[in-house]
């Protein structure tokens, strides 16, 4: 069994890397100062121009990362505190935890739980990826391991970097959020070479926070099920839960403005999840206004969903604190209300992901990343073998170099950390800047405008 008073630890990094108690310096607890240091961060900043769905959209009122994952938050917040004062109740949580306090622990994980996604979100990340497959290359002297988790580039591994490494402090503990926040985040809690990680063809953690992972999970008390791999912290499966609400319904939500999907198939749907909820009949208060009706379908199937998130926590608990078990709170083959919300995933499948527009523009933005990924490994590649002497070097390869600014390697950096500032550098950047910086290298003669 895992133990709450190490799961909940508000420990933070300190300046010598080690785990330091925390007095509180104003009313907030712990976990608001995480949520704010993620709202204020640059990171989060840039989400709101991040693909969730529809990239490039001219239509403001779809969906950005940045909504999405304050809508996220929102839930994972609702979630967490019921689950909170549950487990006060049965004797699970001593009193110095309250249900409202594990509720603002799950909002700050979840506000960090797209973090890391690329430029055009997961077309951004099979850019990535399948770039690296057909650039071997690029890849030649680094470990198995190493190599994998190029190769395999996933935006969850990337966000736990950026959060303990890259914002804030950089390369110095990143943003040093509490022990628990950063359990609770780590939805993969093992490397992209790991068994899991093969099967799954996901990871959360890369080689260079591998060290830092295992002093994680030691403070923390998570199970190491099989080495450097671990059972999740048992709040990954609130957080999740939260984010598998938001998309399952936002995305038809955001079809419906796009012109994409019908509004009676959409709210046929909602009105499935919301006749097992507290708040059936609601949506006939507004059966003249079919947008206010769809906001209120929508709540309320969100209400019931937390329900039945909630329910299937407790049903399961003794399997989610003892690490074995293995399902999503929203199993669509388990949970009652997980049939629905396949049907809902199935739908924006088929009718949403597949729009010609959304295609071209993920199209677009996997040959602009292509582009700008061989010039800046190539200009990064010309230093080393420059000995570091950006004298030595063609204009293009400075011109590369000079980009990365901060995400210059260091001189001692070995190939794999080298090819790691450049994802840095690029997973980084919004969409709009990644087109814009492309047609700056096409302006400066680098690249055809074909490319």
């Amino acid at each position: 069994m895992m133990d709450w008073s190490q799961l909940l630890s508000t420990a933070r990094i300190d300046q010598e890397g080690k785990w330091a108690p925390q007095l509180s310096g104003d009313e907030r607890s712990q976990w608001q100062r995480d949520h704010d240091r993620l709202i204020f961060s640059g990171a989060f900043r840039r989400l709101a121009v991040k693909t969730q769905v529809h990239s490039l959209s001219d239509n403001d009122h779809v969906h950005t990362r940045l909504s999405h994952s304050l809508e996220v938050a929102s839930v994972g917040r609702s979630l967490g505190a019921r689950l909170g004062h549950w487990m006060r109740d049965e004797g699970l949580l001593c009193e110095t935890y309250s249900g409202s306090g594990v509720g603002a622990l799950v909002q700050a994980a979840c506000l960090a739980h797209d973090i890391g996604n690329p430029p055009f979100g997961h077309a951004g990340e099979r850019a990535i990826r399948q770039f690296f497959e057909a650039h071997p290359e690029y890849l030649t002297g680094l470990s198995h391991a190493e190599r994998s988790d190029l190769t395999g580039f996933e935006g969850n591994a990337q966000g736990f970097r950026l959060i303990t490494c890259l914002e804030r402090h950089w390369l110095d503990g990143g943003m040093r959020l509490t022990a628990a926040t950063l359990g609770s985040f780590i939805k993969y809690p093992f490397a992209a070479d790991s068994t899991p990680g093969q099967i799954k063809q996901k990871h959360g953690v890369n080689q260079a926070e591998l060290p830092f992972m295992r002093v994680l999970a030691s403070h923390l008390g998570l199970i190491e099920v099989i080495p450097d791999v671990w059972a999740r912290h048992p709040l990954v499966y609130v957080v999740e839960a939260a984010d598998d609400i938001c998309y399952a319904l936002i995305d038809l939500e955001d079809a419906v403005e796009l012109g994409h999907l019908d509004y009676k198939e959409v709210s046929s749907l909602m009105k499935e999840l919301v006749d097992r909820g507290a708040r059936r009949n609601l949506y006939e208060q507004l059966l003249d206004d079919s947008e206010a009706k769809l906001e209120l379908l929508r709540s309320a199937a969100i209400d019931a969903l937390v329900h039945e998130a909630e329910a299937r926590f407790q049903s399961h608990y003794d399997a989610i604190i003892s690490g074995t078990f293995d399902e999503e709170l929203l199993d669509w083959r388990r949970a009652s209300a997980g049939e629905v919300i396949e049907r809902a995933k199935n739908l924006a499948q088929e009718r949403v992901y597949v729009d010609l527009t959304k295609q071209s523009c993920e199209g677009q933005g996997g040959r602009l990343l292509d582009t700008l990924l061989s010039h800046l490994i190539d200009g990064v590649e010309a230093l080393a073998n420059a000995g570091g002497n950006g004298t030595d070097i063609s204009p293009k390869a400075r011109d590369a170099v000079e980009r990365l600014g901060k995400y210059r390697p260091r001189p001692n950096d070995s190939k794999y950390q080298r090819l790691l500032r450049v994802t840095d550098y690029v997973s980084a950047m919004t969409d709009r800047y990644l087109t814009r910086l492309v047609d700056d290298l096409v302006r400066l003669g680098y690249f055809d405008s074909a490319s």
